[in-house]
């Protein structure tokens, strides 16, 4: 493994472990103070410029990217640029505490990438006021109607905030093992503007029903956030993945689940689950990761590696993504 892949490898490890937390020194008061005490000076990593055939019509549903208030490599004109370049069919751009459909409009007016397709996503966080219906209907407005895909809460999820013993905003979406009223609201609006649920990264039991609410509501197909991960994050059972696949959840999977330590864990749950119910998204952005096409072509070969065939990584990489996001494969 490559000097800077080990660094951003060793870095998301910690994050996923929760390890590096100090008992002698404050609790971050936000996710990315966390993230900046365990990484304060990122190096930058350097563009591979790999291609694979799967990559020509690939799209990204998990691409983060500058300027954020984590290091970001890369703003969202270089990202969309690298992949146009590379063949890339489109990606939803990612951040953790703001809309960015408004991006999505701005990179396809300005970026010189006709044709490549770019929309905007939105994670239910404290910064755009929690589980806010309102929220959920100005991103679906903003102009150029790229909105596409709606997380619940990620980073300030009251699961990921209790499992780290963290001192910063707790997002709840159930209580007493129901969720909240202004969750079903959240969902009505999903539907209503035909955007795209995803998980987030509450727990397992929250994850089945609020997808099970989805699914009485007419909403899918959902994206399940990268499972299995780490504690901090969703961690369902295979049981519960083949639960949410019948509720209509596509399994989402990462680069730095296929390029790390545990990649024999994740492959082996890839071929349970079943190529025609996962995707694969880089998740790259990070200063010192992959950047988001060399992300996709290194998890492409490992797979490939793995004895995936041709058919497989074309489901995983291009018509599942398409179909969650509602362009033709």
């Amino acid at each position: 493994m490559a000097g800077p892949l080990k660094r951003w490898a060793a870095v998301l490890l910690v994050l996923v472990s929760g390890a590096a937390s100090s008992q002698t020194t404050p609790p971050p008061a936000t996710a990315w103070d966390a993230f900046l005490a365990l990484n304060p000076a990122p190096v930058p990593s350097q563009d591979q410029q790999l291609t694979d055939p799967i990559l020509i019509g690939a799209i990204d549903l998990h691409a983060h990217f500058g300027p954020d208030a984590y290091p970001r490599q890369w703003d969202a004109f270089e990202i969309a640029r690298m992949m146009a370049a590379r063949g890339m069919r489109g990606m939803v751009l990612k951040n953790h505490f703001t809309e960015s459909a408004g991006t999505a409009y701005l990179v396809r007016q300005h970026a010189g990438v006709p044709g490549f397709e770019v929309f905007g996503g939105l994670a239910l966080n404290s910064e755009v006021g929690g589980i806010n219906p309102e929220a959920v209907r100005y991103f679906a407005a903003v102009e150029g109607h790229y909105a596409r895909i709606v997380w619940m809460p990620t980073h300030e999820s009251e699961h990921e905030v209790t499992v780290e013993g963290a001192a910063r905003p707790i997002v709840r979406v159930s209580r007493d093992g129901r969720l909240l009223p202004e969750v079903l609201a959240v969902l009505d609006v999903i539907r209503d503007k035909h955007l795209v649920l995803a998980t987030g990264h509450v727990t397992a039991d929250e994850t089945l029903m609020i997808m099970a609410e989805a699914k009485q509501r007419g909403i899918g197909p959902i994206i399940v956030t990268h499972p299995n991960m780490g504690p901090r994050f969703t961690n369902l059972t295979i049981e519960q993945m083949k639960q949410a696949v019948a509720l209509g959840g596509y399994i989402e999977f990462v680069a730095s689940e296929l390029l790390g330590p545990r990649r024999d864990a994740f492959i082996a749950t890839m071929r349970t689950i079943g190529p025609a119910h996962c995707f694969v998204a880089s998740d790259s952005g990070l200063t010192g990761s992959p950047n988001h096409a060399d992300a996709l072509v290194l998890s492409i070969r490992v797979l490939r590696a793995a004895g995936f065939g041709e058919s497989d990584l074309d489901l995983m990489f291009r018509r599942n993504p398409a179909t969650l996001i509602g362009l033709k494969p």
